[in-house]
């Protein structure tokens, strides 16, 4: 799968350099309480425990998968300037994670995230129209979302 823990560790040393519970829970392989200590952690606006618990979510460890309790976690991780939460929000949309693929949706959130390589792929299946209506949705969604 596209997806990795070991990229959400990084993620999660970007913004709070020491060991999380959750963090040691799933070093010792204990996943379900890794979730939980994780979801702890995420609704008190951890960033990096947000993503994380998006992506056990995505592969089912620990959790039931659910693509669409994923989504939700990267999103809150998103609104808070979490690049690599934005762009897995584009990869949801362009693989059809979360319904049909969403190739407007998708570019969007490539454009968010500053994900070049990302936005090429895509754009090159997309109409000009579609490209217009993606970016500006990825500028309203921008202007309305400051990082912290």
């Amino acid at each position: 799968m596209l997806f990795a823990l070991l990229a959400a560790a990084v993620a999660h040393s970007a913004d709070h350099p020491e060991l999380s519970p959750g963090d040691e829970a799933y070093s010792a392989e204990h996943f379900e309480e890794a979730a939980r200590l994780y979801r702890k952690e995420a609704e008190l606006g951890i960033t990096a425990s947000q993503v994380n618990l998006a992506f056990m979510y995505l592969d089912g460890i620990g959790v039931a998968p659910n693509a669409q309790e994923a989504a939700n976690w990267f999103l809150k991780a998103a609104g808070q300037g979490n690049a690599e939460a934005q762009q897995n929000l584009g990869v949801l949309y362009q693989q059809g994670k979360l319904g049909a693929p969403n190739p407007i949706e998708a570019d969007k959130w490539f454009r968010v995230a500053k994900a070049n390589k990302d936005i090429q792929t895509i754009e090159k299946t997309m109409t000009p129209e579609q490209i217009s209506k993606a970016g500006k949705l990825a500028d309203a969604w921008s202007a309305q979302f400051k990082p912290r």
